[in-house]
C-alpha cells in the first residue's frame, strides 16, 4: 500500500502499509491522539519595561521584522553605528550616532541583540548588511509591524 497523508483539523496523519488502514474519526475522538505542537515563528514581545525580546527564537538573535519608529523626539530616533575600534563590542549605547529616524518611519531589522547590560537593540539592516546600525528595542521608541521573509 502506498502511504498517504490526511489533513484533519490542521493535524497531518500519515497512513500507510506499516500501520494499515484505520478509522481516523474513532482515533481522533478516542482521546488517544496527542495534540501536535506546531513550531511558531519567532516574534517580538515587550516585557514589563517595554523592552522587546524574541519569543520562539530558540536562543537565536535572528528575527527579520519590519518596525515603525514611535519615538516622539523631534530629532528622531538615534541609530548607533557599530564601533569597530571599541574594545567592547556590546557597549552599543556608546557607539557613535550614524543617523536618526523620524517618527513614523519604517525600518527593517534582521534581529535583536543585547548590549553588555542585557538591554535589547534592533540590528537595523539585513543579515547581509556589512555596517548595521542599532536602535533600542523598546516600546517607547519602536513597535513591531510584521515579519519579513527569510532570508533577509
Amino acid at each position: 500500500m502506498k502511504p498517504i497523508t490526511l489533513i484533519h483539523s490542521g493535524v497531518a496523519i500519515l497512513i500507510g502499509a506499516t500501520i494499515g488502514i484505520v478509522n481516523i474519526p474513532s482515533i481522533v475522538n478516542s482521546g488517544k491522539l496527542a495534540q501536535v505542537a506546531v513550531a511558531a515563528e519567532p516574534y517580538p514581545q515587550a516585557d514589563e519595561n517595554g523592552d522587546y525580546y524574541i519569543v520562539n527564537g530558540q536562543g537565536s538573535a535572528y528575527m527579520p521584522y519590519e518596525w515603525e519608529v514611535v519615538d516622539p523626539d523631534p530629532n528622531g530616533l538615534n541609530c548607533r553605528d557599530m564601533d569597530h575600534s571599541s574594545p567592547r563590542i556590546n557597549d552599543i549605547y556608546n557607539f557613535p550616532i550614524r543617523t536618526a529616524f523620524p517618527t513614523g518611519e519604517r525600518i527593517l531589522s534582521s534581529g535583536i541583540n543585547p548590549d553588555d547590560r542585557g538591554l535589547p537593540w534592533l540590528r537595523v539592516g539585513s543579515s547581509f548588511t556589512r555596517h548595521p546600525c542599532f536602535v533600542r528595542a523598546n516600546s517607547r521608541f519602536v513597535r513591531p509591524i510584521r515579519p519579513l521573509p527569510k532570508p533577509f
